[in-house]
């Protein structure tokens, strides 16, 4: 129909599109997430007040985390997106075993590289066996770091990145979802502020990076978990400044700077630099495969400045899911 020929629309027919124009936009979105994230928090703690109490640190605490977070996701993508999980976040089940074997040989790979890089300087013996050797401890901390993934990787990639992507683009995205991570990490154990920069570094721009690249979760989900699992129970270093058993029992000495000092690894000069250059990578992956978002906003700002095509080139047709 031509549009001379359309019917105009009311006053209230028009108030009632702002208004829903207002409420699905992107950072909008990402507040009600998070009060509904907050609120099944609070019911579920009054509903079953043991295992709501059970520390994140527990696998009772983790799994209600990590269910908590895909379930407040899962809402706010099919009521204001008219999405399914899947589709929003790249969790298609087809994909997931291929995902998440890479994603878990790249985080795994990872921390042995950073910690082989330790041991060569002299600053990481294994002094006998672990007090987490036996089968059920290693399958009770498989479980409770894939949680502990699931829950972090949903909240940071498939809430905080992607809404911050669809509203300021994939580069300032990437940027504040990693500080978000990082600094979510400064109530752990002997947390510094360094050690949480490192973190928005290694972790939150490699993370990120991964899902930009793979347009899934299931890549940084796997990374997650290889890295957190091999760091702690196989290496016998503390996970983010937490001290978990393992299978050796390991001493790391030396500095700080190179072993991450009571924190472990995670605030080490060896896994900032792998993460950092891994990171670097998927990025480059990503922009040549286009999976690279400028919001339009910016595309008309960037034409307004007369900016060259070159740059103009790394703006995506359309938003990213």
């Amino acid at each position: 129909m031509h549009p001379d020929h359309l019917p105009a629309r009311s006053p209230g027919q028009r108030a009632l599109a702002l208004a829903v124009r207002v409420v699905e936009f992107p950072l909008l979105r990402l507040v009600w997430t998070v009060l509904l994230f907050g609120g099944a928090t609070w019911l579920f703690v009054r509903l079953f007040p043991v295992l709501g109490r059970m520390p994140n640190s527990t696998l009772g605490g983790s799994f209600r985390r990590a269910a908590l977070a895909t379930l407040a996701a899962w809402a706010v993508v099919r009521l204001l997106e008219g999405k399914s999980l899947a589709a929003a976040l790249g969790l298609w089940p087809a994909r997931a075993p291929r995902g998440l074997a890479r994603g878990f040989l790249l985080g795994a790979g990872l921390v042995t590289a950073a910690v082989a890089w330790v041991a060569l300087a002299g600053d990481y013996q294994v002094t006998g066996r672990g007090d987490g050797s036996d089968l059920r401890s290693l399958a009770d901390l498989f479980l409770l770091f894939t949680c502990v993934a699931v829950a972090e990787e949903v909240l940071a990639r498939g809430v905080l990145l992607r809404l911050f992507e669809q509203a300021l683009g994939t580069w300032a995205a990437l940027g504040l979802s990693a500080l978000l991570f990082g600094f979510g990490h400064l109530g752990n154990p002997e947390a510094t502020v360094f050690s949480s920069v490192a973190i928005a570094v290694e972790g939150g721009i490699l993370l990120g990076a991964a899902y930009v690249a793979s347009r899934s979760l299931w890549l940084p989900i796997g990374m997650h978990i290889g890295w957190n699992f091999f760091e702690g129970p196989v290496l016998g270093a503390r996970v983010s400044g937490n001290w978990v058993p393992s299978l050796v029992a390991a001493r790391f000495t030396g500095s700080p700077w190179l072993t991450g000092g009571p924190f472990g690894p995670e605030a080490g000069i060896p896994v900032l630099v792998l993460g950092t250059g891994l990171g670097a990578a998927a990025m480059v992956v990503a922009v040549r495969h286009g999976q690279v978002f400028t919001p339009r906003w910016m595309t008309r700002l960037l034409a307004r400045m007369h900016c060259p095509p070159a740059a103009r080139a790394l703006t995506a047709p359309a938003p990213p899911p």
